[in-house]
């Protein structure tokens, strides 16, 4: 059986045989889906998507130990997604050289270019700003970890950010083994562990690693959102808390960050009985 469309009169011909039959323009409206034949300009039926989408699997699984250096990071959504800001939201801590993401349908690859560390635990997250096609965001992160050694780092550092007082959400937050240093432009890129603050301003940074230096703070708000911080044009601050991760299970809590503001070029509004004097 063939079916096929006569769109010069607005009805369809099921031709069986070589003998056709024409159909009611009622009821090609009521049979459209099933015959798969719609007129142009006729809106998409059902109601906008508002499901947020998810994570439904990863690899390596969470908890993987003794992870080979070279495998692949997969993570597969429930649905398609806007590339470029699952991308943006996607991220792996301590800092490797990953190859060029690759998607297949759903799924998102990434390849470490020489190889993860020895003896190391990996954090990968999905922000909560990776967004669908029709522009849903996910609005809870994803995280997970594997480790290429016999054990998952369980130390971990938490505290608050502030300004001025006031709590501050969507700040970012580094923790460095080592005190940053700014590139040529003065920008310092993400130097080791990172997290984001809640909408109380708390920060919790887990699977830390046991280091013989403090870990040096950094929390800034990232304004124009290219993960750089830039002193002078983003408000933010470095910080050696003293937040020392001498062995397996440390746990650094309480610290308080607090940003300085931003400095401006304008003068503050005189008072005005300094004017008449």
């Amino acid at each position: 059986m063939r079916i096929g469309c006569d769109r010069s009169s607005g009805v369809t011909g099921a031709i069986i045989g070589g003998r056709s039959m024409r159909v009611a323009v009622a009821a090609i409206i009521a049979g459209a889906a099933v015959w798969g034949c719609a007129r142009p300009g006729l809106p998409p039926g059902g109601p906008p998507d508002t499901t947020p989408p998810e994570v439904i699997s990863a690899l390596p699984s969470a908890g993987s130990l003794l992870v080979e250096p070279l495998t692949a990071i997969e993570i597969r959504f429930s649905e398609e997604m806007e590339r470029r800001s699952v991308e943006k939201a996607f991220s792996v801590t301590p800092d490797v050289d990953l190859k060029n993401l690759r998607w297949h349908g759903a799924a998102l690859e990434a390849r470490p270019a020489t190889g993860f560390s020895d003896s190391t635990t990996y954090i990968v997250r999905i922000g909560e700003n990776a967004k669908d096609f029709h522009g849903v965001a996910m609005g809870i992160p994803f995280e997970f970890a594997f480790s290429t050694g016999p054990v998952i780092d369980d130390a971990w550092i938490g505290g608050r950010v502030i300004l001025m007082g006031e709590a501050v959400s969507d700040a970012t937050v580094w923790a460095c083994r080592h005190v940053p240093e700014p590139d040529s432009a003065g920008a310092y890129s993400r130097c080791g562990y990172e997290a984001r603050t809640t909408e109380g301003g708390e920060f919790l940074i887990a699977h830390v690693r046991p280091s013989d230096e403090p870990y040096t703070m950094l929390a800034f708000i990232d304004m124009d959102f290219d993960g750089l911080y830039v002193p002078g044009e983003e408000t933010g601050g470095i910080f050696e808390s003293g937040a020392l991760v001498s062995a397996s299970g440390d746990s650094i809590g309480e610290l308080d960050l607090p940003l300085e503001p931003l400095l401006t070029d304008e003068e503050p509004p005189r008072d005005r009985a300094e004017e008449t004097e």
